[in-house]
């Protein structure tokens, strides 16, 4: 995600409009893995992943700032931060 998130943008590449739905479903599915990865340690999981994942897709955008060929969006950082909670929920709601 890293890697991602600091590459150059390509030329003639862009996802518009998807761009605050993928954010959603990266960090969706970051959350969720986080979360099962935590299932056997003691540690409140949800809040562990959802905290993790929101923080890490925060500081994603405040690296963002700093590069001159991207932009950091606080609407990114609140996509991110929905999607860890979707995810956390998924999985708590199975449990």
């Amino acid at each position: 995600m890293a890697a991602l998130a600091v590459w150059p943008p390509q030329p003639g590449v862009s996802v518009g409009r998807l761009d605050k739905f993928l954010h959603l479903c990266e960090y969706l599915l970051f959350a969720w893995c986080l979360c099962r990865a935590l299932r056997s340690s003691g540690v409140p999981r949800g809040w562990a992943a959802w905290g993790a994942a929101s923080g890490y897709g925060a500081l994603l955008e405040i690296v963002q700032a700093f590069l001159p060929y991207r932009s950091a969006e606080w609407g990114d950082a609140a996509a991110n931060a929905l999607g860890a909670a979707i995810g956390v929920i998924l999985v708590e709601r199975k449990q």
